[in-house]
């Protein structure tokens, strides 16, 4: 298994070295999650204390992934309850199914855990390109929480009809032992 580090990003770097790793980061979700470098540092600075918390994978220099938490979900559900919400994880391409999925969610539970909150809640896409993270959602106990399938925030009813994309999801939250 390659050796990976991991790095949080819970407010927005001010050291000039740590200015170098968000730079990485934003190259990585250039590249992985977003539409550009505008919406890339947004991205960034949304996710970022008070709001949320950014956190980074690296295998040598290389950002090689990125998980970003939600302290409150947009999703009324969630929010309600006090659910903060897994918003992106990303594992590049060529790192994918070595572990460092698996790092970002152990870390990103325990920093939940870390902030006394008792549930995490996170979504997943529900075609085929989907099929490896919803195999690891349901690993690592985390279950549907009864809505059933979604286009964002509403859900589906027996006979619509949809187009197959991003947008379908269903919501997912693990209980979490605190």
């Amino acid at each position: 298994m390659p050796l990976f580090v991991l790095w949080a990003f819970l407010a927005l770097p001010s050291s000039s070295s740590m200015r170098g790793n968000s730079e990485s980061v934003v190259r990585f979700l250039i590249e992985w999650v977003s539409d550009g470098e505008a919406e890339a540092r947004r991205y960034l600075a949304d996710h970022a204390e008070p709001d949320g918390a950014s956190l980074i994978v690296t295998a040598g220099s290389d950002v090689i992934g990125y998980v970003a938490i939600v302290w409150e979900s947009n999703y009324a559900g969630f929010r309600s309850r006090g659910i903060p919400l897994i918003h992106q994880i990303a594992v590049a391409g060529p790192s994918q199914r070595q572990g460092a999925a698996t790092l970002l969610m152990d870390a990103a539970e325990q920093l939940v855990r870390d902030r006394g909150i008792a549930t995490l809640g996170i979504t997943v896409g529900l075609f085929d390109e989907y099929g490896p993270a919803q195999a690891l959602y349901g690993r690592r106990g985390y279950i549907p929480d009864g809505r059933g399938a979604c286009r964002g925030q509403r859900p589906l009813s027996k006979g619509m009809q949809v187009t197959m994309d991003d947008d379908l999801i269903i919501w997912l939250t693990k209980d979490l032992v605190i």
